[in-house]
């Protein structure tokens, strides 16, 4: 009897202790890619987890066999039976649903929008790539960029513009990787087209607040794109002529099952277009994107990734004017590359190691015959390291951690003037301006046994060391969810921020010749505190995730220039800034539906955002450029039938901020011999221009797929009933001797 007892009571202890850790990497079942934030859940524990970045998961349930069921948007769930004999040769794959219309699919997969939600990240969205292969855009050209811009909280600059104002923030305080590497420039076209190709892309999150702490070097938002892996199994290819451009994109294995590559490149054929209907526009771009990858084992994987990207603007007078002598060049680019190394150290720890690399210039140059030339350049480089590690305990603690080091070389304002103008122009070799910006994080996950509460919490210690100063300080970012139900939860977050570099723009320069620079003794860090507070909803039968956000940003340290400053040419450029603090906030809604027949989103922005200057508006208050009061956005993409689909978007906008003038005084001249009339002028940025809205449609003919080969027809129309959006302000006289201002926009009907 008493042997009977301790056998029962050995066995209890060992059905409630056993628990089975299941691990691996989700990939497409045809290509062989990885699936990031793929979903992976146990019903009947009710655990689950997605994977990373990297396409990792690692799921620990109390329990020695489990079934756990994989999804992902686009794909067909699937459910495994798992058992510690077999863990070791489990299948992640996932195979894509069908696109038939009337198919119907029993377990609905779960979309990235309800992974956020259940999660304690908020402030994110995550961007499927099929919401921008067919949302309708200027040319028909398909854009990453102005595909966010359509997001709550993320605001527009000018009508066509790549610039990105996220909750209140400037321009240059997005951070914005490719596979990792920093893109400095994301605009062609002097900002009117993304630098990104679709075909080349993978995945995009964007981050607003509630920052992870392994991010870190921008004030207001991170953007994370990751690029194609490259299909180890079969060859492919995929491309796109347009009304501006045209893409080719090529995939296939290097060794199959093991290692792959994926090669895509796009050119504008402005330049031709213009010689064809008799006219001259001496430009064009270019981009192209390079990925290799090979499977070194089941533990080790190594990646290649690489970007290239020009703007070319040559301009030869004699081409156009006979026996001219007039020359102008200009050229903007960007390089990256990273080497990346994934290795699967056990069933519970994953690690990935990276190398990185960007440069970013811009080159101008100007000549007449042999009298004069100039020449000018400036450029950024970037060599960096990082290592990530992401310990999963158990179902309850997930810890990530790690380190990066990042060497930025500033080349601003390299000038060689030749002839004449060196009278005007001195010749400048420009200094280099060094900084090494480094950080440690740690990152804690703590979801509590039968509790409605869960908790991320996280610090990082960034510094950057730079001539005569060095800069250090920690940046905690805490974010908690509660649930109310399985549907509905409440959420808040807190985020402090350091930026180690900025971006300054020449009031008298026309061309995009934006100049950045690190810290310096003089110049401090700029900061931002967040908090952030939100309710998410996801409607499981509609597959449609609702969320409400508010937020509070104050930001210090920023940095304007002197009114009148030109930085082109002066090395004392410490001298020409100011710095201030600002503040933003706001109230962000969006209802977003991933899948579906009629998938899309509709997003309202409420925000306002100042700036506080003691030397600039008599060191009063005022708003923000680029503060609209009102964003709102309707994105419907609708499948008709087998070969038919039809997108729109509708978009309403405050307008932009700018200072008027009101009036002009007399006042004698400095010879006593006449008057000058001076203008007056309101207080910094007191007036908006007049608000818009537009509506664009694109239509999207499927051809009957074969075996090889299946095209697509796009039918599009940008600003549909040719409502044209301020662009800029004018100063007209009246007849009666006044002055008016007039708004003349960009772009009609398209």
């Amino acid at each position: 009897m008493k042997n009977s007892i301790l056998i029962i009571l050995s066995f209890l202890q060992f059905s409630l202790f056993a628990q089975l850790t299941i691990s691996g990497i989700v990939t497409d079942q045809n290509s062989g890619e990885k699936l990031l934030f793929a979903s992976v859940y146990n019903k009947k524990s009710g655990i689950g987890t997605v994977t990373n970045e990297y396409g990792f998961f690692s799921l620990t349930v109390p329990m020695d066999t489990a079934k756990i069921t994989l999804s992902y948007l686009g794909y067909v769930p699937k459910t495994i039976l798992v058992y510690k004999g077999n863990i070791n040769e489990l299948n992640f794959t996932l195979s894509k649903s069908s696109t038939e219309v009337n198919t119907v699919t029993i377990n609905v997969s779960r979309t990235p929008q309800e992974e956020i939600h259940k999660s304690t990240q908020m402030s994110a969205v995550k961007i499927p790539i099929k919401d921008i292969k067919y949302i309708p855009s200027i040319g028909g050209e398909s854009d990453v960029i102005k595909v966010i811009q359509l997001m709550p909280g993320v605001q527009k600059g000018g009508e066509g513009g790549t610039g990105l104002y996220v909750r209140g923030g400037d321009v240059d305080q997005n951070l914005v990787l490719l596979d990792e590497a920093p893109v400095y420039n994301i605009g062609h076209l002097f900002g009117f087209f993304s630098v990104f190709n679709q075909d080349a892309i993978k995945d995009i999150t964007l981050y607003k607040g509630a920052f992870p702490s392994k991010y870190g070097g921008r004030l207001s938002s991170i953007l994370d794109i990751r690029m194609n892996d490259g299909n180890v199994n079969e060859f492919h290819g995929r491309g796109g002529l347009g009304l501006l451009s045209s893409r080719l994109m090529l995939e296939g294995p290097i060794v199959k099952n093991k290692g792959s590559f994926m090669i895509a490149g796009r050119r504008t054929y402005i330049d031709q277009v213009f010689k064809w209907i008799g006219s001259f526009l001496p430009y064009y771009f270019y981009d192209v994107n390079a990925k290799f990858n090979y499977k070194i084992n089941d533990n080790n994987h190594l990646y290649v990734s690489s970007y290239l990207g020009n703007d070319l603007l040559t301009y030869n007078q004699s081409d156009v004017i006979e026996n001219s002598r007039f020359n102008f060049g200009f050229t903007l680019g960007n390089i990256t590359g990273s080497v990346r190394w994934n290795q699967l150290i056990n069933d519970r720890l994953f690690a990935n190691y990276s190398l990185i690399y960007t440069n970013f210039d811009y080159n101008i140059s100007t000549q007449f015959g042999q009298e004069y030339s100039l020449y000018i350049l400036s450029a950024i480089n970037d060599y960096g390291g990082k290592a990530d590690w992401e310990f999963h305990k158990n179902q309850n603690h997930t810890f990530k951690y790690g380190a990066m080091s990042i060497f930025h070389e500033f080349r601003p304002n390299i000038v060689n003037s030749q002839g004449e103008l060196k009278e005007y122009v001195e010749s400048n070799k420009g200094d280099i301006l060094g900084a090494l910006e480094s950080g440690v994080y740690l990152q804690h996950i703590y979801r509590p046994d039968s509790s409605s509460w869960e908790f991320r919490s996280g610090i990082r210690l960034s510094a950057a060391n730079v001539k005569d100063k060095n800069y250090a300080g920690l940046e905690p970012r805490f974010s908690t969810k509660y649930k109310i139900d399985s549907n509905n939860n409440l959420k808040f977050s807190y985020s402090l921020m350091r930026q180690y570099m900025h971006l300054v723009s020449s009031s008298t320069v026309a061309l995009p010749t934006d100049l950045w620079y690190p810290v310096t003794s003089l110049v401090k860090p700029q900061t931002s505190h967040q908090v952030a507070g939100g309710y998410s909803c996801f409607l499981r039968k509609l597959k449609t995730h609702l969320s409400f956000e508010s937020y509070y940003k104050l930001m210090q340290n920023l940095t304007e220039y002197k009114e009148g400053a030109n930085l082109l040419f002066n090395a004392e450029f410490e001298t020409e800034l100011l710095q201030g603090n600002g503040e933003s906030y706001g109230l962000e809604f969006l209802v977003k539906r991933d899948e579906g027949r009629l998938n899309g989103w509709i997003g309202y922005t409420l925000s306002w955002s100042r700036r506080f200057f003691d030397e600039l508006n008599g060191g009063n208050p005022y708003w923000a450029r680029y503060d609209r009061r009102h964003s709102f956005s309707v994105v419907q993409n609708f499948k008709i039938s087998k070969r038919w689909n039809f997108s729109s978007v509708w978009v309403y906008s405050s307008g932009s901020r700018f200072t008027p003038q009101t009036g002009l005084y007399a006042m004698p001249n400095a010879s006593l011999t006449g008057i000058d009339w001076i203008p007056v002028y309101t207080s910094r940025n007191s007036v908006s221009m007049s608000p818009s809205h537009r509506l664009d449609v694109n239509f999207v003919w499927q051809s009957k797929e074969t075996k090889r080969f299946r095209g697509e027809w796009h039918f599009g129309a940008y600003n549909l009933y040719n409502r044209a959006t301020p662009w800029r302000i004018e100063l007209e006289t009246n007849d009666d001797g006044g002055f008016k201002y007039i708004q003349p926009g960009l772009f009609g009907f398209i």
